[in-house]
């Protein structure tokens, strides 16, 4: 199976049918600070991208081909802030199934990730519980590596419905660092 661009504009593998969503905004977080939330909007998938990761005018990718298995005990997780107070579980590293990267897209170095079918529904789950499905704009996604932020990421309207929908749980990680992007890929590949 093959996460990367190229993999999904040639309809590899019955997950990447579905597309994924990309968390646009991606912060990068380095030396134990906390991201700001200046500059850290969501989106969804971008039009033509049906990776969100930016044009797919060449069809090309700098990255490794093909995903391997997510460890699931790697120190990554992802919560729910909810007016930067109110704190829940989203997913971790034990809801992914599959993890490629890092790819350079223009100065963003991407990892894709996908849940597998528990995952999926758990996040969902998740996420209608919040109530992230219903005020959107009062939730931030807050992904650690270790204990530190990695990027922080704010939710809206048309990213929640993607979430929600018929989504098949990949999801494009852009960051701003290749080392910090290495280090959440190295981290999350089981070896």
């Amino acid at each position: 199976m093959e996460l990367s661009r190229r993999g999904m504009l040639a309809g590899v593998g019955a997950a990447c049918a579905a597309g994924a969503v990309g968390f646009a905004g991606a912060t990068a977080v380095t030396d134990g600070e906390s991201a700001s939330d200046g500059g850290a909007g969501g989106g969804g998938s971008i039009d033509d991208d049906p990776v969100g990761g930016g044009s797919t005018d060449d069809g090309s990718n700098d990255g490794p081909a093909g995903a391997v298995d997510a460890d699931p005990d790697a120190p990554f997780e992802a919560r729910l802030l909810r007016d930067g107070e109110d704190d829940r579980r989203l997913f971790d590293a034990g809801d992914l199934d599959k993890v490629e990267g890092v790819f350079d897209d223009d100065g963003e170095y991407l990892v894709y990730v996908a849940l597998g079918d528990d995952g999926v529904d758990v996040f969902q789950e998740r996420l209608a519980a919040s109530g992230a499905v219903d005020e959107p704009e009062r939730f931030v996604v807050s992904m650690t590596l270790d204990g530190t932020e990695v990027r922080r990421v704010e939710l809206d309207e048309p990213t929640v419905a993607e979430l929600t929908g018929d989504w098949g749980g990949l999801l494009t990680l852009p960051f701003g660092e290749e080392r910090v992007a290495e280090s959440v890929y190295e981290s999350l590949a089981s070896t």
